[in-house]
């Protein structure tokens, strides 16, 4: 029985197509478990927030601390300057149980928050607070 050509030769290559196959679904699992694995916090949208019931004003009503997209500082309604506002950090500071609430507006950087936060914590307020909108409907 002679099949032809007597040259034949068996195949050593090895056939990838399998191991192709393979990696691809690998890939596609990969990169479908990717957002799965990714911190949800990274789409940072923070200042509205649910509504809730605070603590009883009428007991120790908290200092206002309001900062105006024109860069004013108002304590308690009465505009105030950075050079006060420390000192007064260290008057509230001293009296007991003393909270401050912080009230921007949206476009007050977030540096200049920051910087007054610091503030105050150097002075001594331990109770620090802020002042957000509702979102209606949640």
């Amino acid at each position: 029985m002679n099949y032809g050509d007597s040259n034949h030769q068996s195949i050593t290559d090895m056939n990838v197509t399998p191991m192709i196959d393979v990696m691809f679904v690998l890939l596609v699992l990969f990169l479908v478990s990717i957002p799965l694995m990714m911190p949800q916090t990274l789409g940072v949208d923070l200042p509205d927030t649910q509504a809730h019931n605070a603590a009883d004003p009428e007991e120790n009503p908290p200092y206002r601390l309001t900062l105006r997209s024109n860069g004013i500082a108002e304590l308690d309604g009465e505009i105030i300057t950075e050079e006060r506002l420390a000192v007064r950090f260290e008057e509230i500071a001293a009296e007991e149980d003393a909270r401050l609430l912080l009230e921007a507006d949206k476009s007050v950087t977030y540096d200049r928050i920051a910087k007054l936060m610091v503030d105050a914590q150097v002075a001594g307020i331990a109770q620090l607070g802020f002042l957000t909108e509702a979102e209606l409907g949640r």
